[in-house]
């Protein structure tokens, strides 16, 4: 799919394996959209600070369930998390991409 297309692109990554958990429909996608579009600008910058009753506006706005908007947020935080490992010092470029392989078996993407 298109995030397949992107994902390729980023140096090493097109050698890595795990890369076709990320394929994600057309509706998934959608369905991401309408979660992140029922969000504030403020929201959007600070997933983090989100508590429950502004989770169910999300949900209720994207026409998604609570628990469609948590698992996209912990998704996010994974990645987040994942992003800073790899581009932290320390391990050589192997050593990166194979913690960066691992952690992309463990991921459950996407929705």
């Amino acid at each position: 799919g298109p995030l397949d297309d992107i994902m390729k692109m980023i140096p090493g990554m097109n050698k890595m394996k795990g890369l076709d958990k990320l394929n994600m429909s057309d509706k998934q996608i959608d369905h991401i959209k309408a979660i992140i579009q029922s969000m504030t600008p403020e929201e959007r910058e600070n997933p983090d600070k989100l508590n429950v009753s502004r989770k169910r506006r999300i949900a209720a706005g994207s026409g998604r369930t609570l628990q469609e908007v948590n698992r996209l947020l912990k998704q996010f935080n994974d990645m987040k998390k994942m992003m800073k490992q790899f581009t932290g010092g320390g391990k050589g470029k192997k050593g990166k991409q194979a913690q960066l392989q691992n952690m992309l078996k463990g991921m459950n993407l996407p929705f």
